[in-house]
């Protein structure tokens, strides 16, 4: 097998397989000597040029076995591969301190910058102590100094020595030596100040609405329609309130009744809905009959435990 190197793109395979036919049929029959020639020519050219490229390698053998990387150019013939591949002859194979070693070329430079002061002189004194410290020592005096805390106040209640701290035990009279001591909590105070404003307030809006319900301004005739008003409470008539009637006891007994007849027909449809509440519709006509039952029992309870209810008469 024969192998052919391609050292630049633009030529042809063919004509190079001709070149070397050629100056072999010269050497056979000596027929073509001009082809001899340009073969033998472009053989040496060819020669040259790998010897060039072989010495413009990026790896560089050192005389101590050890092969320098260096920034060299890329040859032309990278890419296919090298022409001739240098080998290790067979001794050097498996042998200790053989194999392939590398090294990088170092081609850093450091940049100049100020000068760096130089290191003290060795034995110079510069007035500090150069005593190790004693830290054994030390620890010593500081225990030596340190105030031993009191044990704390114990009291034994079994003959057989059973100790409990006699602090928070009941028997020292630690609350009577309190500041606030035998004094109202401030809390009580604040109460009693919020219940006294809220009394003024509910007695001042009382009395504006007996203002209102007896017809006239609070002045001169304040007391007598107060004390109209007491005795109307007093006789059980309930108060009058303009542009307000009170319910009568029919209109009340109508109102419950119908209540009552609206809650039974809702309690009937809500049990005999089904058991399997597996739709979006079945949830909302659930929710809508627990809220209308909630409205009317509230509504039951409100209008039996109030005595006294007023309605408008617009």
């Amino acid at each position: 097998m024969s192998l052919v190197y391609i050292t630049h793109h633009d030529e042809s395979i063919f004509d190079v397989e001709r070149e070397y036919a050629a100056q072999a049929a010269t050497k056979q029959g000596g027929k073509f000597g001009h082809a001899s020639k340009k073969a033998t020519r472009f053989a040496q050219n060819l020669r040259d040029r790998l010897n060039v490229e072989y010495k413009k390698q990026s790896v560089i053998m050192q005389n101590d076995g050890v092969r320098l990387l260096t920034d060299a150019k890329k040859a032309f013939h990278r890419t296919m591969g090298c022409a001739h591949t240098p080998l290790d002859p067979p001794c050097a194979y498996l042998r200790k301190n053989q194999g392939v070693k590398w090294r990088r070329e170092n081609t850093h430079m450091c940049p100049k910058g100020p000068g760096v002061p130089s290191l003290p002189r060795p034995g110079k004194d510069d007035g500090k102590c150069k005593v190790p410290p004693n830290f054994i020592r030390r620890n010593i005096q500081c225990a030596q100094r340190t105030v031993a805390c009191p044990p704390p106040p114990r009291y034994v209640d079994t003959p057989t020595g059973t100790r409990h701290n006699l602090v928070n035990s009941g028997l020292l009279p630690q609350f009577i030596c309190r500041k606030d001591f035998g004094k109202v909590p401030i809390y009580i105070s604040k109460t009693k100040k919020m219940l006294t404003q809220m009394r003024a307030i509910c007695d001042k809006e009382e009395a504006r609405i007996q203002e209102l319900c007896g017809g006239h301004k609070r002045g001169q005739q304040g007391r007598a329609s107060g004390a109209s008003a007491a005795a109307a409470a007093m006789f059980g008539g309930p108060p009058e309130m303009p542009g307000m009637r009170i319910m009568e006891q029919a209109e009340r007994n109508e109102i419950l009744e119908g209540l009552r007849q609206h809650l039974s027909e809702n309690t009937k449809q809500y049990q005999s809905m089904s058991l399997l509440i597996d739709s979006v519709a079945k949830r909302q006509r659930k929710g809508k009959l627990e809220s209308d039952l909630r409205q009317v029992e509230q509504d039951i309870l409100l209008i039996e435990t109030s005595p006294i209810i007023y309605v408008s008469q617009f």
